[in-house]
């Protein structure tokens, strides 16, 4: 779904294309994804089963992959994520309020942003 927001007064984030700056963004992306309310988990952008790279990369490192997806394509930012919903909120409602909390946080650059329900419950 993407549902254009107007520019406001919010501070824009700082997004070039360097690995590190990229995974910093994730780490912000990723507390803006928690703090809206009904989201009960992140899980990995990607699951492992479906990356034979990564896996076999996890594996060897021991890291956990990027619970939050960039891909900085032509100036504009693809933000990827799946999540786990509480019961209490309907699944669609913070769907939405997860993407437009993170279209908000990146203003002004343009973004355009998958959500995933992958849970419903705890």
């Amino acid at each position: 779904m993407t549902e254009p927001l107007e520019v406001g007064d919010a501070a824009p984030a700082s997004v070039s294309g360097t690995w590190a700056e990229l995974g910093g963004l994730a780490e912000q992306l990723l507390g803006v994804v928690q703090a809206v309310e009904g989201v009960n988990a992140v899980y990995p952008a990607q699951p492992l089963w479906q990356s034979i790279a990564g896996a076999a990369l996890s594996a060897l490192t021991g890291e956990t992959p990027s619970l939050i997806s960039l891909t900085d394509d032509a100036g504009v930012l693809a933000v990827k994520m799946r999540i786990a919903v509480a019961t209490s909120r309907p699944a669609p409602v913070v769907a939405r309020e997860v993407a437009e909390a993170v279209r908000r946080h990146l203003l002004p650059r343009p973004a355009a942003v998958e959500v995933s329900v992958v849970k419903v419950g705890t």
